[in-house]
């Protein structure tokens, strides 16, 4: 069986979504240093809304070079991202995510939302929050990779891995278990937190075997969005990747909790 290293699919066309705002000007900047690094091709998708015309004019004469192919389309913005990508066949949609006020900050824009849900391909989301997200790296150093313990953990592994390669970086696997309290001192629930531990460390064990894949998975009692964000914030991370799964897939917990997961990580999140 071919390890995960072989399965990978190439960034070579990244598609991203623009509209007049600070976070969409931050994104832009972004997706040309993530195309630097894979070698990829540019293409930007406008859906002409509300703003004025002279905004709109003058933010993608500021935003998008005379080489770069822009598109420019008509109709729902959440429809027009997801059927632009399979049309166009690109390999990763990167858009950054939307928060606007103290309530608007734990949701995301319903066009990420909607991308999020309904497409096939990785999306690459920025930082949660109201200011630029994300300062420019100059490349990824550490990665963060939230695994489920069944197979879906397959498709963020090898995709962790194929960017990793780009940069010799770290690959970090972290699996969160809701019910194992780590702070509880009780007797009975030190009990139940072990056997979830060894619970999960068994299921992993027989993945990896099958999966020829040789990893250590760091196991961690609570929310999967506050392990996750714990774990990105002490190794310094760059970029989480998690599989978000598919609508015709089952509701894994990933796959539940991968708007939070988004919301609440401190660095961008590939998700597939």
């Amino acid at each position: 069986m071919p390890t995960t290293e072989s399965l990978a699919r190439p960034f070579k066309k990244i598609l991203v979504p623009i509209v007049p705002s600070p976070s969409c000007e931050w994104a832009a900047e972004y997706a040309r240093h993530v195309a630097k690094w894979f070698d990829a091709e540019l293409l930007f998708l406008h859906v002409r809304g509300t703003d004025p015309p002279e905004v709109t004019e003058a933010f993608l004469s500021k935003t998008v070079g005379p080489s770069d192919r822009l598109l420019l389309l008509d109709g729902d913005p959440g429809e027009c991202v997801t059927l632009t990508a399979g049309e166009q066949a690109v390999d990763v949609i990167l858009m950054p995510t939307r928060a606007r006020g103290c309530f608007r900050r734990f949701l995301l824009g319903s066009v990420t939302a909607k991308v999020l849900h309904d497409t096939d391909c990785p999306v690459w989301t920025g930082i949660h929050c109201e200011d630029r997200p994300f300062p420019m790296p100059g490349k990824i150093a550490n990665i963060v990779c939230a695994v489920d313990s069944d197979a879906s953990c397959i498709k963020p592994i090898e995709l962790a891995r194929y960017v990793a390669r780009r940069f010799d970086a770290n690959v970090s696997l972290v699996h969160a278990i809701p019910g194992a309290d780590e702070t509880s001192q009780n007797r009975g629930e030190i009990e139940v937190r072990r056997y979830l531990f060894r619970e999960a460390q068994h299921k992993f064990e027989a993945i990896f075997h099958e999966s020829g894949i040789d990893h250590m998975v760091s196991l961690a009692g609570g929310t999967v969005a506050q392990v996750v964000r714990e774990s990105a914030l002490a190794k310094s991370a760059e970029l989480v990747v998690i599989g978000r799964g598919h609508t015709r897939d089952g509701l894994g917990r990933l796959r539940t909790d991968s708007y939070s997961i988004i919301r609440s990580a401190p660095c961008p999140v590939l998700s597939v």
